[in-house]
């Protein structure tokens, strides 16, 4: 049958993707070695900065006065990577970019590992647009952004801002401010402690949290908050599921809750009832507090008591 010349091109580009795509993940089963290291004296407070495109990168405290760099790569890697490791008064940098365009990046099967030892007091800026971002045991101020992985937190305490627009966000045992952000994965706490947003337009948001206000939002799946300590407000609201929060008995707060596709349902004993409607519900518990404001479009409302 005759093939028009569109025809014929797109084919032949569906051809070269796929063999680059089977090219990445043959390059991804390759064995990554050591292809840079380095170390720097380091103080309490200074900072790390990682850009790196295509890398995972895990940054983690240990008992020494150090930063320790250490860059693990496939063979491509070797060829096609520019790579930096310097350090500028009270900042290390690492950077590991391309040589070249980037198409060629896309095509040329580079696996990239980044691991930092710093000590117990660190701030750390990390970007990358194709890996995952891991921080264990460290305080410090940190800002993480990825576009194509998860962030994983353990262990840690500070001002915190995240941001994934590829991936999923968990922390455990976090202590103070958190801003936390990702348009296509869900977002898990467990153990945190200090005020807390949590924002993602493509799933659940699961957060058991402590002593802190805490704002939650999604347009496309549940919502589950587990709250112990002193109301400071909480919001949590979700277009495309239900939302579920557990309370302390003494919790005080001014309450709203509000679903237009499902039911409202509270367990909470102490709880004086200011108005009620098929779909809507205002109270007040342990006599009025902080707003406690909870909606959804597409599930149901459910208050429990601890």
């Amino acid at each position: 049958m005759y093939q028009s010349i569109e025809q014929l091109l797109f084919k032949r580009f569906l051809l070269i993707f796929v063999l680059m795509i089977l090219g990445v993940s043959l390059s991804s089963a390759e064995e990554l070695k050591l292809i840079h290291e380095k170390s720097f004296s380091a103080k309490d407070w200074d900072n790390v900065y990682v850009k790196a495109s295509g890398a995972d990168v895990k940054v983690e405290s240990w008992d020494k006065q150090e930063t320790y760099v250490k860059i693990f790569g496939n063979r491509r890697a070797e060829e096609k990577l520019e790579i930096r490791i310097e350090q500028n008064e009270n900042t290390v940098r690492v950077i590991a970019k391309k040589k070249g365009s980037f198409f060629n990046w896309f095509g040329s099967n580079i696996s990239v590992r980044i691991e930092i030892k710093v000590p117990k007091n660190q701030n750390a800026h990390i970007e990358t647009s194709g890996g995952d971002i891991n921080v264990e045991n460290v305080s410090g101020v940190f800002k993480l952004d990825t576009s194509g992985g998860d962030i994983t937190l353990n262990n840690t305490s500070g001002k915190l801002k995240a941001e994934t627009s590829g991936g999923d966000i968990n922390l455990s045992t976090h202590k103070g401010e958190m801003f936390l952000s990702t348009s296509g994965g869900d977002i898990v706490c467990k153990g945190t402690n200090g005020d807390l947003s949590a924002e993602t337009s493509g799933g659940d948001i699961e957060l058991y949290s402590s002593d802190g206000k805490i704002n939650a939002e999604t347009s496309g799946g549940d919502i589950i908050i587990d709250y112990t300590g002193i109301n400071k407000g909480i919001e949590a609201s979700t277009s495309g599921g239900s939302v579920r929060v557990k309370l302390p008995s003494d919790f005080k707060a001014k309450v709203h809750l509000d679903t237009t596709g499902g039911e409202i349902t509270n367990n909470f004993k102490n709880v004086k009832t200011m108005r009620v409607a098929r779909s809507e519900m205002d109270a007040e518990f342990n006599g009025g507090g902080e707003m406690l404001k909870l909606e959804t479009t597409g599930g149901d409302v459910v208050v429990d008591q601890k």
